[in-house]
């Protein structure tokens, strides 16, 4: 594994940050500014980033591994919830047991899981990465949204809230994938332009959330810490020693291993933004794990990946 690429992918994460954090605190952009750039990130970047990754090329030799990389995707995140489930029976009456949930189910599997991916096994395991990853924004976009705003007594949670861009983009790269229907250049190009916004800008977002709330607070909540264990060691050795049984081939087994290993997903501050949950403490999950994923993500590839 190239240590220096997964450190620099790390970095990149924590500058956009910084830089986020910066502009709120100079006052450049306000908590209202925050918001509507959220729900822009959500309603056309990341839409744009989800139909353009998925116009990747579909040949019939390859169909039996990709439906094994999409079950053991479905069996990885059904791990992921039962641990996230059994946090009710830890925090109890906590009302950030949503955000907590959110957290231990879903991680950066975009903008630190595909570089790490490729520079561990190389760019031929992308499309095996981005064929695993195609559950994830449906769920987070129907079970994710569930958990954020169950502790949200003011939110009406309804199953209305499962009809929006993020769906509809899956829906539409999907058919477009299984169809081997491919976009004309000059729109393709569009949405790639538009999908390449996604991550600098959620990083601006998170850095301004975070604020909101002084950053030193993170490492005082024991909370915080037992979730990003949860999330960076213990998941991604669970995924391990499960599928270990199960799949055969080395690369098909590595990929999940090494996804649930990466940092709490970056739009878990946007997402409780969105859904009125604690957006302050969101942001302090992804930076913590953001932070101690430097030494997690290497220690797991060096312990699991040979």
């Amino acid at each position: 594994m190239n240590f220096i690429k997964t450190f620099t992918q790390v970095l990149i994460l924590f500058i956009l940050i910084s830089i986020g954090y910066f502009i709120r605190y100079r006052n450049l952009i306000d908590k209202s500014f925050t918001s509507k750039l959220s729900n822009l990130v959500l309603s056309i970047f990341l839409p744009a980033l989800i139909i353009n990754s998925m116009q990747i090329n579909f040949e019939p030799s390859i169909i039996n591994k990709i439906i094994i990389i999409i079950l053991l995707s479905f069996i990885t995140y059904l791990i992921s919830y039962l641990i996230a489930y059994s946090l009710k029976f830890i925090f109890k009456s906590d009302k950030d047991i949503g955000v907590y949930q959110y957290a231990v189910m879903f991680s950066n599997v975009g903008f630190m899981g595909y570089p790490v991916v490729q520079s561990i096994f190389g760019s031929d395991a992308l499309f095996y990465a981005s064929i695993f990853n195609l559950p994830f924004n449906l769920l987070i976009m129907t079970l994710g949204v569930y958990l954020l705003c169950r502790g949200n007594k003011n939110y009406d949670f309804s199953i209305k809230s499962f009809v929006n861009p993020v769906i509809v983009s899956i829906l539409i790269g999907f058919i477009l994938f299984i169809f081997r229907i491919k976009l004309p250049v000059f729109i393709n190009d569009t949405l790639e332009l538009l999908g390449d916004l996604t991550t600098p800008l959620s990083m601006l977002i998170i850095g301004s959330m975070l604020c909101e709330s002084p950053a030193k607070e993170c490492f005082f909540n024991k909370k915080l810490y037992l979730i990003v264990f949860i999330r960076l060691l213990f998941i991604p050795a669970c995924i391990y020693f499960i599928l270990k049984g199960i799949v055969n081939d080395k690369l098909l087994l590595s990929i999940p291993v090494i996804l649930t290993s990466m940092p709490i997903a970056t739009n878990a501050a946007i997402m409780a933004n969105k859904y009125k949950a604690n957006e302050s403490l969101a942001s302090q999950l992804v930076f913590l794990s953001a932070l101690l994923s430097i030494i997690t993500i290497p220690f797991i590839s060096f312990l699991f990946i040979r």
